[in-house]
């Protein structure tokens, strides 16, 4: 950690990079600072972002890109120690050559003469985000504003309500799942793990069109499948559906919902998940929204299961998971104690709204957390916009202390806790050899990233530009 030193303040840098920063293409949700009657606009063409980006070559240099190098530490005179009140940045020549980071300049440094080169204009260089826990197979985005409904039934009406819009929907299925990535695009994102429904009205109907649509997407996001008995494995007979789904490959996870309030059966619907994942060499991602009187003991088999099948260990999540809330803090020890020993991942969409997830603790424990936006859009919920920083937001804002130290902390949960400096201020990301997926975006260092959600200017993977536009340096 450094002593204060004489740098670029966060209102300067903003103004440097207001009205001359980087191109950026068109408005996501075509908003106008104006409100226009939805029957009088084509919402699909306003929610289906641009198609097309800047070509960059598979050799080139990124100059005056923002690197984190360390915290900065003062004393205050109302405080007995010194504290981290602002993190040091410097300017970095970036060199990418087939999707890699190869060289890290100084921001001085030579760069060959005939080399292509663009300009960061100063913008921080943070790692690309990832949405763990998503539901690209099924959603309104793309199409007519559409609000959930009342229920009087609880879940069981969201189920009937699902049952009879999916047929209507399978016709556009990839055009709204190709909107949504390139929603998560935008954001940042590319890396996701989609839940897709396995059930006896689409059948593997999603399935199909999820398949084709991550393969036109191939090059600019990382994805895996997660296939998913929406309405229950046992109780709509699905696991018929289940091994077809599994056997016509491309497959990585076992999904599955609710043993207890879903199925009826905990033991009978734990056990046939777990040896579906086992026939198949694949994961496990369940859902359990339950309260901790069915929720812990269908863990506690799950983990029985996990420890008596070792490929299982680093394998299986559990997502939502909100019971976890329910729990004394020596419970939740004591789970999150078993879950680490068996390398057991906890994904949540941060639900806000309900007793605050645990999550601080949970990762603090030592367990893998990741986040995701869950459903976008969509008779579930009328909500969400793909962006996983502000997830890490809420988080930050519900469990962290808001310092510069702990919110640039919370940075880890929207990027798989990959961030520019480690937890003792070292710098630890990115490295020549690094994967060159990344978020270039105009603000001063992590915590502010987090605290203000600038737009993503210019989003990376691979190398290749998914998002966004960098000029040429001149």
């Amino acid at each position: 950690m450094d002593k204060p030193s004489s740098g670029l303040s966060r209102r300067g840098f903003m103004g440097s990079v207001g009205a001359g920063g980087l191109a950026v293409g068109a408005s996501l949700m075509g908003h106008s600072g104006r409100a226009t009657a939805a029957s009088a606009i084509d919402v699909s063409k306003v929610t289906t972002p641009v198609t097309s980006v800047q070509a960059l070559p598979n050799a080139y240099y990124l100059t005056n890109v923002r690197f984190e190098t360390g915290f900065v530490e003062e004393k205050r005179p109302w405080l007995d120690a010194p504290v981290i009140s602002r993190t040091r940045t410097e300017l970095k020549t970036v060199c990418v050559t087939n999707g890699a980071i190869t060289e890290i300049l100084e921001a001085k440094s030579a760069v060959p003469p005939d080399a292509a080169v663009y300009d960061a204009q100063g913008q921080l260089m943070l790692p690309t985000f990832r949405d763990m826990h998503i539901h690209l197979d099924k959603t309104f985005y793309g199409g007519p504003w559409e609000a959930t409904l009342p229920t009087q039934h609880g879940r069981a009406d969201r189920v009937a309500q699902e049952q009879e819009l999916l047929p209507k929907l399978l016709p556009v299925a990839e055009e709204r799942t190709a909107a949504m990535i390139r929603l998560m695009h935008s954001q940042g994102t590319t890396v996701c793990r989609s839940h897709c429904n396995v059930d006896p009205v689409s059948k593997l109907g999603n399935l199909e069109h999820l398949k084709a649509s991550l393969a036109r997407f191939k090059d600019t996001l990382d994805s895996r499948i997660i296939i998913f008995p929406q309405h229950g494995l046992l109780a709509s007979d699905s696991v018929g559906l289940m091994r077809e789904a599994l056997k016509s490959g491309g497959v990585s996870f076992v999904g599955g919902v609710d043993p207890t309030s879903f199925d009826h059966a905990m033991e009978k619907s734990v056990d046939t998940t777990v040896q579906l994942a086992i026939d198949f060499n694949a994961g496990i991602d369940i859902h359990i929204h339950e309260p901790r009187a069915t929720a812990i003991p269908a863990f506690n088999r799950f983990m029985d299961h996990v420890e008596k099948n070792k490929q299982l260990q680093g394998n299986v999540t559990f997502s939502h998971a909100y019971s976890l809330a329910e729990l004394s803090k020596d419970e939740l020890k004591d789970i999150a104690a078993r879950m680490k020993a068996l390398d057991i991942t906890l994904a949540s969409a941060v639900p806000l709204g309900k007793g605050a997830m645990p999550l601080r603790e949970v990762h603090e424990a030592g367990v893998k957390v990741i986040c995701g936006t869950d459903s976008v859009m969509d008779w579930w919920n009328s909500f969400g916009n793909c962006d996983i920083l502000q997830k890490a937001q809420e988080i930050a804002r519900l469990q962290y202390p808001s310092t510069e130290y702990d919110i640039s902390r919370t940075l880890g949960y929207a990027t798989g806790f990959v961030t520019p400096l480690n937890d003792k201020g070292e710098q630890a990301w990115p490295k020549a050899g690094d994967e060159a997926s990344f978020n270039l975006l105009p603000a001063s260092c992590s915590a502010e990233a987090v605290a203000r959600l600038p737009v993503r200017n210019a989003v990376f993977h691979k190398g290749r530009l998914v998002y966004g536009a960098v000029p040429k340096a001149v």
